[in-house]
């Protein structure tokens, strides 16, 4: 497996971990912005919640 592909499935893998965790709704996502932001960098909070944004559009395909 490439790295690429690697990378990109941690991230969708990570969006759906939040996304079941709860972090559903503005409130909850502004906070975690600010988590990852403060850790990562504001780049890399902006790809998640890209992500989460299209994992929640596929939801059916992998919430169970």
């Amino acid at each position: 497996m490439s790295t690429d592909k690697v990378s990109r499935q941690l991230l969708e893998t990570e969006a759906r971990d939040w996304l079941r965790r709860g972090y559903t709704n503005s409130q909850r996502v502004a906070e975690l912005q600010e988590l990852i932001a403060s850790k990562r960098g504001n780049a890399a909070a902006k790809r998640l919640l890209e992500e989460m944004r299209r994992q929640w559009t596929r939801r059916a395909e992998w919430m169970q």
